[in-house]
């Protein structure tokens, strides 16, 4: 049976965030609920690196942490499902090209768990930050320093929560033809805190991976994709997220209906020791329905 490895990977170079070094210690605190048998180190740079005379700022870092990373998913076992955690959202572009070479982009789903799509272009992103282009990137467009050799399907990449799209986001994601799955349509109005409303979810999930014919799936899990009522420990809280037992939900239906191929965690940014003591535990609940079914 397959089990878990957690690759903490501290970056904070993608962010856009003037306070991005709080992930860090987000990092820092998630490394100390992971059990030591099943937790791998990523070094990441401790400068802010440079843009090499492109419009990605902080490229240099970032391409020494996905160096690292990639070396690092290399040496897992066969058995091992990587699940990254602690990061900014660029940080799971390498889990993803993992997961590609193990299996393949035609057999691999994506589920995208964030309130932004993460497609914008590095010629027209108005922060530079790699965080804000992670799906172009793993799309296979975007920097050519940072985008996928072996490009993900775009038909079988799927957004749940997104509810923060730009104009040039919302073309791109009508031109490739990716799926959104809105929470709030799904539900009816019936109420995203009801069992029922939860149940809707995970159920759209569910038909939309065993339809795909995918044999694995990725999944991307941003925390701002949680309603701020509910977790604030992110740098950017976007309203109308869904609720810990929605999101939870419908990553147990994910893993249910295809084999993990790999996760990311990422944005978990606790502005002080009160809030990382109050949203610990939401981020605690998503690695368990993560690694539902897996052994520790």
């Amino acid at each position: 049976m397959s089990k878990p490895l957690f690759l903490v990977m501290p970056e904070w170079q993608g962010s856009s965030s003037s306070r991005a070094m709080q992930l860090t210690e987000g990092a820092a605190l998630l490394r100390e609920d992971l059990p030591a048998s099943a937790r791998r180190e990523v070094a990441v740079p401790l400068e802010a690196g440079d843009a090499m005379g492109t419009p990605v700022a902080r490229l240099s870092s970032l391409l020494r942490a996905r160096e690292s990373a990639t070396r690092a998913l290399d040496e897992i076992e066969s058995h091992e499902v990587p699940v990254i955690v602690g990061g900014d959202c660029a940080s799971s572009l390498p889990g993803i090209e993992a997961a590609v070479r193990a299996h393949g982009s035609d057999r691999l789903a994506v589920l995208w768990f964030d309130a932004h799509p993460d497609l914008q272009h590095p010629s027209t992103s108005p922060s530079g930050s790699a965080s804000g282009m992670t799906l172009r990137h793993a799309l296979g467009d975007g920097s050519p320093d940072l985008a996928a050799a072996s490009p993900i399907a775009p038909a079988l990449v799927t957004l749940v929560g997104a509810r923060a799209i730009d104009a040039e986001e919302e073309d791109e994601l009508e031109r490739l033809g990716v799926e959104v799955l809105d929470p709030v349509t799904i539900s009816g109005g019936i109420g995203l805190t009801s069992s029922p409303g939860h149940e809707l979810l995970a159920a759209a999930v569910t038909e939309r991976l065993t339809a795909s014919g995918a044999t694995r799936v990725y999944v991307h899990v941003d925390l701002d994709v949680l309603d701020p009522a509910e977790f604030s420990a992110v740098h950017a809280a976007v309203p109308f997220g869904l609720t810990a037992a929605q999101l939870t939900a419908a990553i147990r239906a994910a893993v249910s209906a295809l084999p993990l191929a790999g996760a990311t965690i990422c944005e978990f940014a606790p502005a002080d020791p009160a809030v990382a003591a109050d949203d610990l535990p939401t981020v605690l609940r998503i690695l368990a329905a993560l690694t539902s079914g897996m052994t520790s």
